[in-house]
């Protein structure tokens, strides 16, 4: 036969062909100039060239000897279509043909083959520089997932079978025998290094060194040279050389790190979390009943700990890898560790009583009615109705006589209560206010506003605001009804009506005469007078009279020079940061 043959028709024909021998035809030829299948032929390869078609008819480049320097992702769609792969010798004759797909095969993927139709293919990376080359072979050995006569396999880029291809199912595993997608090897780092594959409705297991046909019911590996195995719905380990490692006793066994869990029971609802499990550690020796569940990792400076985190049906705690038990057993949810120096959970059976633990698991301030977190590996206790402060070693910092203490994390400081006064303490701990105002809050530039009430008021409607630094330091005078930050540095300050402005010092910079400040914008605020509008600037001088009406606040303009709008007698106007009129 030496007619060119150039029909999807065609190929579509081959794939369903029901040989399982190969087919051969002397002089097949592919027509890149004409239209139809995309094509990418690479290079000979001892005697062997390999040539992709896409009967999608996408928009595909030619991967030629140009192309080489572009990543693959840039000349051709990640999800191309339905392909197949020729292999011909360099006398043209057709010496294989198969189906291609990007994922591995399952039983359920095959398509009939009274259907025209072709899976997909997977060509994603072609070397370790994700770069496009037609002489692949020479870079590296990659890997194809194909199927013929609805069976599935896996070959390299010169078409020599890693996996014959007679298999219902295949999944693959990276080397960390995390399951994989993606079918690929390059120069650097092999991807793969594992296969299970299923023929007639068993699992067998291959990599590099070593088969095991398929004949158990399930196959799964766990680690190097474990393998998990199913016979009679019962789950035991064996190794490459399929000597046992644990007889097929279990209803469940799940490898955790360097250990693995078991259990004898039903799986509870098929959920592990709700079913109770043993530990066998990593010499296959039993440890443990199993008496355990939800067991998790707990982290310590972002990593595992070698500590796991376990219920049992009276409450939770920790163990390690050897199913020893490394603290009680009455606790909650899984601990949180925000500063890696402590554990925080609650109590099993109430989930409002907190407990901190340090790194050994023990209780921190046993003595105390509640402690929950409060700043830099401090606690805040409570005994009876009144709290306090302890270290990590249950120290005491603050003694328990305080009504409440709150943080204020904007300026790392708290604030106390006591006796319906209130003061100040940083964040560790250390009083820099007494509790002697009867008020307080937290500026946005680390000052205090703190309310005084004459204790000859017994209205407790005299009440004066002064200005305090961080330290506790008198900034102004306890003469004003309110104060207010209307820019970092400048407050905006009220005896009565009238309104005025200090600066970060606290001294006022302004009288005390206007009927409105409001805040800055680019070293100038808006203030009123009666009916009008003027502008003060940061030094406190006002640069324009108090007659304009809608102004506007100071901005750059295209010249980076600052200028605001005003109305004045119903014309609108342009000043500049000096006031005088521009426009």
């Amino acid at each position: 036969m030496t007619k060119k043959v150039h029909s999807f028709f065609f190929f579509a024909l081959l794939i369903c062909m029901k040989s399982m021998g190969q087919v051969v035809l002397p002089q097949l030829v592919f027509d890149a100039e004409k239209k139809g299948p995309n094509t990418i032929y690479y290079k000979f390869h001892n005697g062997i060239q390999m040539i992709e078609i896409d009967y999608n008819n996408y928009e595909k480049a030619r991967v030629d000897f140009e192309d080489g320097i572009r990543p693959i992702n840039s000349i051709r769609p990640r999800n191309y279509g339905h392909n197949t792969l020729i292999l011909r010798n360099e006398k043209g004759e057709l010496l294989h043909q198969y189906n291609l797909r990007r994922v591995p095969f399952k039983a359920t993927d095959f398509i009939a083959c009274d259907q025209p139709m072709l899976t997909l293919t997977h060509l994603r990376k072609i070397t370790s520089k994700h770069e496009a080359k037609s002489n692949y072979p020479s870079y590296g050995s990659y890997r194809y997932y194909v199927t013929e006569n609805n069976k599935a396999g896996v070959i390299d880029t010169l078409g020599t079978p890693v996996l014959d291809v007679i298999y219902d199912g295949i999944q693959s595993y990276n080397y960390n025998y995390n399951i994989t997608s993606y079918g690929f090897r390059d120069n650097e780092t092999e991807v793969i290094s594992s296969y299970t594959m299923q023929r007639n409705g068993k699992w067998g297991f291959k990599n590099d060194n070593i088969t095991i046909e398929p004949k158990f019911e399930a196959l799964l590996p766990l680690k190097e040279n474990v393998l998990r195995i199913k016979k009679a719905n019962q789950f035991g380990l064996i190794n490459y050389k399929e000597e046992t490692l644990l007889a097929t006793i279990y209803s469940d066994l799940l490898y955790k790190n360097d250990f693995y869990l078991y259990t004898k029971a039903a799986i509870d609802n098929q959920d592990p979390y709700n079913t109770f499990y043993g530990i066998i550690d990593a010499h296959f020796k039993l440890k443990t009943q199993p008496i355990y569940r939800n067991l998790e990792d707990i982290i310590e400076n972002y990593y595992p700990s070698g500590k796991y985190w376990a219920c049992k049906t009276d409450g939770c705690g920790a163990l390690d890898k050897n199913g020893n038990e490394i603290s009680k057993f009455n606790y909650g949810a899984m601990p949180q560790n925000p500063y890696n120096k402590y554990y925080r959970t609650t109590a099993f059976s109430d989930g409002n009583k907190h407990y901190i633990l340090n790194l050994d698991f023990e209780e921190i301030g046993k003595g105390y009615d509640l402690i929950y977190d409060w700043n830099n590996l401090l606690f805040t206790v409570k005994k009876g109705t009144k709290y306090g402060l302890i270290d990590l070693n249950s120290k005491v910092v603050l003694p328990c006589e305080y009504d409440a203490i709150w943080e204020e994390s904007r300026n790392e400081l708290g604030t106390l209560i006591k006796d319906k006064k209130y003061g100040v303490l940083t964040n560790k701990g250390i009083v820099v206010i007494p509790c002697t105002y009867n008020d307080l809050y937290f500026t946005i530039d680390n000052t205090i506003v703190a309310t005084s009430i004459s204790p000859n008021d017994k209205s407790n409607r005299d009440r004066k605001v002064g200005l305090l630094d961080e330290k506790g330091n008198l900034m102004s005078s306890f003469i004003y009804d309110e104060i207010e930050t209307i820019d970092y540095g400048f407050y905006r300050v009220r005896i009565k009506d009238k309104y005025g402005i200090l600066n970060k010092q606290g001294k006022e910079i302004t009288p005390i005469k206007y009927d409105e400040v409001y805040h800055y914008r680019n070293g100038f605020c808006i203030a009123k007078i009666d009916f009008g509008y003027g502008y003060i600037n940061s030094l406190g001088k006002e640069i324009t009279h108090f007659y304009y009406e809608k102004p506007t606040d100071f901005n750059y303009d295209a010249n980076h020079k600052l200028s605001a709008k005003v109305i004045l007698a119903g014309t609108e106007i342009v000043i500049d940061e000096n006031g005088h009129t521009i426009k």
